[in-house]
C-alpha cells in the first residue's frame, strides 16, 4: 500500500523544504494501530484519570519514533521539558482546561523534535496552525490511498482482484448485522452467529474521531513544510487611520483628566473610608464599578499601544501616556477593592474568582505596557509576553483547586449560601464536610457534591486522592 507522502527534504533554517521524504525512524502505520488501541485500552469504560496522561506520553513516544532519525538529540531536552509541563495539570485532575493544555503541550512536543532551531515564537505559531493543516493532511492520505496491483494471472492477481470487494462487502455485511435484529436472527439461526463480539457505535465513533487526531501527528514532518511558508511580514506598530499626532495629544489629556477625576473619587471612597452617601453600601458602589471599570482599563490597555507610534513626534505624549497607564493601573487595583468589598459581603463563586484573576492579569498587562514604553520595545515584545502571561496564568488556574477555596472561604466568613456551595465540584467536599463536623448540621444532606472512588489505576487522579485523605482525616475519631 503506498500513501502518498513527500519525498527526501533538505532542513533548512529549521523547516523541511523541499519535496523528498525526510529521515524517518519506524513507519507510521503500525504504531498508528499501537496508539489506537492504547487509547482504546486507557480510556474506554473507566471515569478520566491518569491513563490520559499516560497515552499522551505513549503518544509522545509514536512521535518520536517517527523522526528519530532527524532529531537534534541535544535539543530534545526542551521538546521533553515542554511536554512534561503540559502533562502535569494533567495528573492533577482531568477537566476541560488540562486536557487542552496537555493537546497543546503534545502538538508543541511534535513540533519541536521536527525543527531544529526549536524558535518558541515559530512553534507557537505552528501548534495554533497545525489543527487545521492536519486535519487536511487526514482527508488527503484517506482519499489517495492506491494499491500496487499485480499483473493477471496466479494467486496473487485473484487475490487482488476480490481483496476490494470480499474486504469491503465484509465491513457493510458486519454493520448491517449491528444494525438490523433481522439480519442478526437469520444469521443467528443459521450459523449460531454471535454478534456481541462487535464494537459498538460509540466505540467506532470514537476510533475514528481520535484516528483523524492522532495520524498527523505521526506525520508532523510531513506537515511542517505547510506551516513554514509565511510571507516575510514586516514588524508594524498598531495603527488606525483616525489617529494622528494632533489627536492623539488632546486624546491623552481629555483621558487624563477623565481618569483623575475616577482615581480621586476611589482614593476617597475605598482608600481612605470617606462615608458614602445615604442609601448607598459599600457593597453597592463595589458592585456598580468593578466589571465596567476593567473593561475601561482593558480599552486604555488597546489605545495605548495604539498611540505608540506618535511617541516619538512630541515628549509630552509619552509622559502623558505614561500617566495615562498609571492612572489605568490604579484604576484596576480599585477595582480588585471593589470586588473584595463585594464577595465580604455577598462571599465567593466561581465567576469572582475568575474575576479577579482576570483584573490581576489585565494590571500586569499594564505594567508591561509601562517597561515597553520605557525601554523602546516593540509593540511584538509586549505582545509575546502579554501571551506568556496568559498562558501562565491558564496553566496555574488548572492546578488550584478552585471549588474548595470558595467552599473554605465562604464557610470560614459564615456565607454558606448552601445553594451554591452545595452545587460546587467535589473539590469542596472536604470543607463542607469539615464545617458539617463542626457545626453538628448537615448543610447538603444527599444534594451535596461526593467524592468519585477511583478503584482502577487509570482513573487515579491527584487531586482525588488528596480529598480522599483529607476526607478520611476528617472522618477519624
Amino acid at each position: 500500500m503506498v500513501v502518498r507522502g513527500v519525498p527526501d527534504r533538505i532542513a533548512r533554517d529549521g523547516w523541511w523544504l523541499d519535496d523528498a521524504d525526510p529521515p524517518r525512524g519506524v513507519v507510521a502505520g503500525p504504531l498508528f494501530v499501537a496508539v489506537l488501541a492504547l487509547a482504546d485500552a486507557l480510556f474506554l469504560g473507566v471515569l478520566p484519570g491518569v491513563g490520559i496522561a499516560v497515552w499522551m506520553v505513549i503518544a509522545g513516544v509514536a512521535i518520536t519514533l517517527t523522526v528519530y532519525k532527524a532529531i537534534v538529540w541535544r535539543r530534545f531536552n526542551f521538546a521533553l521539558a515542554l511536554l512534561v509541563l503540559a502533562i502535569v495539570p494533567l495528573i492533577e485532575v482531568v477537566q476541560f482546561g488540562t486536557v487542552m493544555i496537555a493537546i497543546t503541550g503534545l502538538l508543541a512536543f511534535g513540533i519541536a523534535v521536527s525543527d531544529n532551531t526549536l524558535d518558541p515564537s515559530r512553534i507557537l505559531s505552528a501548534v495554533v496552525r497545525f489543527p487545521g493543516y492536519g486535519t487536511v493532511r487526514s482527508f488527503q492520505d484517506i482519499f489517495s490511498i492506491r494499491v500496487a496491483v499485480p499483473s493477471k494471472g496466479g494467486f496473487r492477481s485473484v487475490l487482488f482482484d476480490w481483496a476490494l470487494p470480499v474486504g469491503v462487502g465484509g465491513v457493510f455485511v458486519i454493520l448491517f448485522v449491528a444494525a438490523n435484529p433481522l439480519v442478526d436472527r437469520w444469521l443467528l439461526a443459521l450459523t449460531d452467529f454471535d454478534a456481541d463480539f462487535l464494537p459498538s457505535g460509540s466505540r467506532i465513533v470514537f476510533w475514528t474521531l481520535l484516528g483523524l487526531s492522532v495520524w498527523p501527528l505521526l506525520h508532523v514532518a510531513d506537515i511542517l513544510p505547510a506551516l513554514g511558508r509565511r510571507r516575510a511580514l514586516k514588524p508594524r506598530q498598531l495603527q488606525s487611520g483616525f489617529l494622528n499626532a494632533r489627536s492623539v495629544l488632546r486624546a491623552l489629556i481629555t483621558f487624563n483628566l477623565i481618569f483623575a477625576v475616577q482615581t480621586i473619587l476611589d482614593i476617597g471612597y475605598l482608600w481612605s473610608g470617606v462615608a458614602l452617601p445615604d442609601g448607598m453600601t459599600y457593597a453597592q458602589y463595589a458592585h456598580r464599578g468593578a466589571y465596567p471599570l476593567l473593561a475601561t482599563a482593558v480599552l486604555a490597555g488597546i489605545f495605548a499601544l495604539m498611540a505608540q507610534p506618535y511617541l516619538g513626534m512630541r515628549k509630552a505624549v509619552r509622559w502623558l501616556l505614561y500617566v495615562w497607564v498609571a492612572q489605568t493601573v490604579v484604576l484596576v487595583i480599585s477595582s480588585i477593592l471593589r470586588l473584595d468589598h463585594y464577595v465580604d459581603v455577598y462571599g465567593l463563586t466561581r465567576l469572582r474568582f475568575a474575576a479577579f484573576i482576570w483584573m490581576i492579569v489585565v494590571a500586569m498587562g499594564l505594567t508591561l505596557i509601562i517597561m515597553q514604553m520605557a525601554g523602546r520595545h516593540s509593540v511584538r515584545w509586549f505582545l509575546n509576553r502579554a501571551l506568556a502571561l496568559g498562558l501562565m496564568s491558564i496553566y496555574i488556574c488548572n492546578l488550584v483547586n478552585i471549588d474548595g477555596y470558595i467552599a473554605r472561604h465562604n464557610l470560614a466568613d459564615d456565607k454558606e449560601n448552601d445553594y451554591y456551595l452545595c452545587d460546587l465540584g467535589e473539590g469542596a467536599v472536604p470543607a463542607i464536610r469539615k464545617h458539617e463536623i463542626a457545626t453538628g448540621e448537615a448543610l447538603c444532606g444527599s444534594r451535596g457534591s461526593y467524592l468519585s472512588q477511583r478503584d482502577d489505576w487509570r482513573e487515579w487522579g491527584y487531586r482525588n486522592a488528596r480529598l480522599h485523605r483529607s476526607l478520611a482525616a476528617l472522618e477519624e475519631p
